[in-house]
């Protein structure tokens, strides 16, 4: 007997692990004792755990016809039959008799890999158990019960010094006793965590999303309908893989050794049919039934190029988002993933441009911000995930992927490299693999051998003669798909028959159907009821993939799942996402293709028709994600008008994503459609569209294309009299101009478009005085350009248009810096840190931080230099801001290299080097390799220093950044001892130039130097007072403090000591 440690209520049950009387858990198994002796020496753990009430309802109605010692008698007689099914699935029970309920508990102590399954099966069968004792009349009547079921983490342990037995608890568990109050009489109800972990197994009815008492949010609730003794998910064909035994185990080889934090990149390759997607499926059984893995798989759009199509599938399955979802729902669960610890903010604002993409005009600098984050939100999210199991990622068909999709897995492989990671590509181009930095595991896939199709014929036909195998082996040439189409067709065409219980070859002819691909998968559609044959031609016409919400609303057929499931089963499609609305993608591209190419040419226009008005009438609050989709199908179904808006729409999309080159493809698709249609669509469209264009050849560096496309906005919105467009377009040839050096022309079209702004016209007019700002700072009329930045500034501030206020304070500040006026930038740059810049945008707070970083560094302020770049290197790493981390982790390399710390400065250098991918944008390189000669130069490592600065001035150069040009020659001068002093004297030249006072200084401090090297004192002390003039200039308008420090930098003390 077991004293409750709480209520002293004496247990006779030795086995019971919680008191009947109050509920408390209790300890006794020898199992338990063991979870309890490790348990104690950590105090606990959170478990997953999936838990459920049994709620009676009723008893209270015995007490007036029975003695109340004779209900407790009853009720327990009733607990333990249930608490005999609990324990018959290896669940833990608890009877709380005062409360009339019981709790089930399966996850601890002891987990097992389909605990959320086993808890729906065991209450299944407890209303089941409960149904048969009502019919039979063992109850009385106007008793019932209800069950809530939910899955969720919960604290598994000690919660009480003062009592040594375990216990759970946690939101989980009160979830799961808040179900049973909203529960009908006598069913099961669910939550949608348990929902989703189990909806292959179940048929359940989504009630709603319901309040629960204690949560703040509401929660799915399904009622379950019935309970299926198999998953409904078909994980392969009905046939065994054959064969694979050697490339799957190599699969299981990879995926245990990514558990030492060692990142994998795996290819399955091979030609269609040879069982790429069957060997990934097997692989995802072993995974699914291991429960140190965690995987994810996706697959990749084929009709229509969408950016990050496999990613935004993937977190969609993630994050329980669903097609339909609107924004507002989108952001509820972003939010719960964060409470749930699976992302920070930051990384809910990176995957909402996924989700909910910005399609305003942005610049580019905001196109890039938006690139990164997202880059960073996906990084961040799968090293969070991969921190508790290791993690598989699994993409199908990634030969299909779009170019964003591509560019975001290569810096994913250069970013998880100490992560224990996998990634498994069925199906890559070669070229892409060029990007990937880690090594490269393929499996070639090659043809089965004869013994190995024999076990697939025999599994298939049973007992077969020889001949038919040899016959089936040549004609299929080992290829899985072709050998079970043989199959099907020699019974079909009865090639082969049964004699005394054997299959014999009748007859041997050439199966002309296997040449060809199409005549392989033209077979196997053929081969099906016309049912489902109808089915297959329908979802062709949809895409490569296809939610159960279009196909019903393409045709009225009852029996629709019943016939999806059976194109799973027999391998024609597979079901990829099985939500509330279930997607589903063709297992082979070619046969999507074949069933699409057989379909009259005007009945495919009318179902495409029909397709594209059934995704905005059922998607209408998530339809940014299916601009493309539905583009595609106006298109095809020859709609031109809404083809060229969705199509205007998609480009928009991609641009704002960063996806050039898919932007260009949709909206030349606009292009030609205004061509085909003679001039038909919109002024308006049109007219939004070349102003895109201008913006993406901003971004390509293709000024020409730019400077035409303009003028050619210009002329159009000039002839349909839009004043604002016309202005934007001014704008924009302006720019154009003034990106290439044609300054006159570019001022007169400025100021032309100024004076024509109205009072509405604000937002364009803090542009063009910021165009006319950075015009004049070019052809360095520095007064100028500061006056018309403030007028950009006080226009930004007087209408509160913060991102372009920000913008004018950095562009001020770097102004003051070059100027030199110190204390003038440092005042902006701390006025918009402290009263502008919003806390939570940490991009424009590390950019402004690291120019305080560079401007205390040329004061020479070094004892705050270090601590500045150190928290700037930090937060552009955390946020994925690439340019800021890079340039922070090199002054940091030099910081450490001028200290003599060389460990210190080669780890930011090695760091520096993994950055450096493709992503790079190439005006960056100049300054990234100014950098690394600076460090290197400061390691004595003369070698290095030359190279990186050779190819830092060849880029300087081609971009015309002539302050990196200037650094450049100082550093030569100090290299090249024959030419020192021409490099230093072509510094000053670049510095008087660009009428820029500390960059004077510094040549004419190296020119000193030179001479005194060459022994010419009257020379060096020549440039040594002109040097001094312009360096006490500076001084002189910095305050006392950072004066002082700035008389102690080792140029201004030489100087005086000369």
């Amino acid at each position: 007997m077991i004293e409750c440690p709480l209520c002293s209520y004496s247990v006779v049950n030795e086995k019971a692990v919680f008191c009947p009387n109050c509920g408390t858990p209790i300890l006794a198994s020898a199992e338990q004792s063991r979870v309890s002796d490790r348990l104690k020496l950590w105090g606990g753990e959170l478990r997953m755990l999936s838990v459920f009430f049994v709620n009676f309802i009723g008893f209270e109605k015995l007490i007036s016809t029975k003695s109340p010692k004779e209900v407790i008698t009853k009720i327990r007689e009733y607990f333990t039959e249930v608490e005999n099914i609990i324990n018959e699935y290896k669940g833990t029970a608890n009877q709380i008799i005062p409360d009339s309920r019981i709790l089930g508990i399966f996850g601890a102590p002891k987990a097992h890999a389909d605990d959320p399954i086993r808890v729906i099966r065991c209450a299944w069968r407890i209303r089941n158990w409960w149904q048969n004792k009502r019919k039979s009349g063992e109850f009385p009547e106007g008793i019932d019960i209800t069950i809530g079921i939910n899955t969720g983490r919960a604290f598994f342990g000690y919660i009480l010094e003062k009592f040594s037995f375990l216990t759970v608890i946690g939101d989980t568990i009160n979830t799961a006793a808040r179900l049973t109050e909203i529960c009908p009489l006598n069913e099961i109800v669910i939550s949608g965590s348990t929902y989703d972990k189990t909806a292959e197994y179940i048929k359940a009815d989504h009630i709603g999303e319901r309040s629960v008492k204690g949560k703040t949010t509401k929660i799915n609730v399904y009622l379950v309908k019935k309970v299926e003794k198999e998953s409904q998910t078909i994980f392969s064909q009905k046939f065994p893989i054959c064969g694979r035994e050697k490339e799957l185990k190599k699969l299981i080889d990879l995926s245990n050794s990514i558990k030492e934090n060692k990142e994998r990149f795996c290819v399955i390759s091979g030609q269609m049919g040879i069982g790429k997607t069957r060997l990934k499926e097997e692989f995802e059984k072993y995974l699914a039934q291991d429960d140190s893995f965690a995987f994810l798989e996706t697959h990749c759009s084929v009709e229509i190029q969408t950016p990050y199509y496999p990613f935004k599938f993937l977190l969609k399955k993630y994050l329980n988002i669903n097609e339909f979802d609107g924004n507002e729902t989108v952001a509820e669960k972003l939010d719960n993933a964060v409470s749930e610890g699976k992302l920070s903010r930051f990384d809910v604002r990176g995957l909402n441009h996924l989700f909910s993409t910005d399609l305003r005009r942005l610049k580019q600098d905001e196109i890039e911000s938006v690139n990164e984050e997202i880059y960073t939100a996906v990084r961040n999210l799968l090293k969070n995930e991969c921190r508790g199991k290791a993690l598989v990622l699994i993409f199908e068909e990634f030969n299909r992927a779009d170019e964003m999709s591509k560019y975001l897995v290569a810096y994913l492989t250069s970013e998880l490299k100490d992560c224990p990671v996998m990634f498994l590509m069925v199906n890559v181009s070669r070229e892409f693999l060029t990007n990937i930095e880690c090594p490269i595991d393929e499996i070639n896939l090659t043809p089965l051998s004869l013994s190995e199709v024999r076990n697939l014929v025999r599994y298939i036909l049973g007992d077969v003669d020889e001949k038919v195998v040899d016959f089936i082996y040549r004609s299929a040439g080992g290829n899985p798909l072709f050998t079970i189409e043989a199959i099907r067709n020699t019974r079909r065409t009865k090639l082969i028959k049964k004699v005394a219980g054997q299959w014999v070859l009748e007859k041997e002819q050439r199966l002309s159907f296997l040449d060809d691909l199409y005549g392989v998968v033209m077979s196997t559609i053929d081969s099906l009821p016309s049912d489902y044959r109808l089915l297959i031609d329908y979802a062709s016409v949809i895409g490569y993939s296809f939610s159960l919400r279009i196909l019903k609303g393409l045709f009225d057929n009852v029996d629709l799942v019943n016939q999806l499931h059976y194109l799973v089963e027999e391998g024609y499609i597979v079901l990829s996402k099985n939500d509330r609305d279930p997607v589903y993608v063709f297992r082979h591209n070619l046969l999507k293709d074949a069933a699409y190419t057989v379909l009259p040419l005007r009945k495919r226009k009318e179902i495409h028709q029909l397709v594209a008005t059934l995704f905005e009438k059922l998607y209408a609050d998530q339809l940014s994600d299916f601009y493309e989709n539905i583009g595609h199908h106006y298109l095809v179904c020859e709609n031109y008008k809404k083809a060229a808006e969705y199509h205007k729409l998609a480009g928009d999309k991609a641009k704002n994503l960063y996806a050039i080159e898919q932007a260009l493809n949709f909206y030349n698709v606009v292009l030609k459609i205004n061509k085909d249609t003679d001039g038909r669509i919109g002024s308006d469209l049109m007219n939004d569209l070349l102003l895109n264009f201008t913006d993406i050849y901003e971004i390509t560096g293709d000024v020409q294309k730019m400077s035409k496309t303009a003028q050619q906005g210009l002329e159009l919105s000039r002839k349909s009299r839009d004043v604002v467009r016309e202005i934007n377009f001014m704008e924009r040839y302006a720019y154009a101009l003034l990106l290439d050096a044609r300054f006159d022309k570019a001022e007169e079209l400025l100021l032309s478009a100024v004076d024509r702004c109205d009072d509405k016209m604000v937002d364009i007019l803090a542009v063009l005085y910021s165009d006319l700002a950075l015009l004049y700072q070019n052809r360095y009329e520095y007064e100028k350009s500061i006056i018309n930045y403030n007028l950009s500034w006080n226009t930004a501030r007087d209408n509160e248009i913060k991102k372009a206020e920000i913008s004018c304070l950095y562009n001020l500040s770097q102004l003051h810096r070059i100027l030199g006026n110190y204390e003038q930038a440092l005042d902006y740059l701390n006025y918009g840190l402290e009263e502008l810049i919003p806390k939570q945008d940490l991009r424009w707070q590390v950019r402004f931080k690291y120019l305080v970083a560079a401007i205390n560094t040329q004061l020479w302020n070094l004892s705050v230099v270090e601590k500045l770049l150190l928290e700037s290197f930090e937060t552009a790493e955390d946020i994925g801001n690439t340019e800021v981390a890079l340039k922070s982790a090199l002054d940091l390399a030099a910081v450490k290299a001028l200290n003599r710390q060389r460990e210190e400065a080669e780890k930011y250098l090695e760091y520096a080097d993994k950055k450096l991918t493709f992503l790079i944008r190439e005006n960056l390189l100049a300054e990234i390799n100014l950098k690394k000669a600076v460090v290197y130069y400061r390691l004595e490592d003369y070698q290095k220093t030359h190279d990186f600065i050779r190819n830092a001035l060849v880029n300087a150069q081609k971009f015309a950044q002539k302050e990196i040009e200037f650094y450049c020659y100082i550093i030569l001068s100090l290299l090249d001892e024959e030419e020192r002093v021409d490099n230093a004297r072509k510094a000053l030249e670049i510095a008087e130039t660009i009428k820029a006072p500390p960059l004077i200084a510094s040549a004419l401090y190296r020119l000193t130097r030179v001479f005194l090297e060459e022994d010419d004192l009257e020379k060096a002390r020549y440039y040594g007072r002109k040097a001094l003039f312009v360096y006490d200039d500076i001084k002189f308008k910095l305050n006392d403090e950072h004066r002082k420090i700035f008389s102690e930098s080792p140029e201004y003390k030489s100087l005086l000591e000369i």
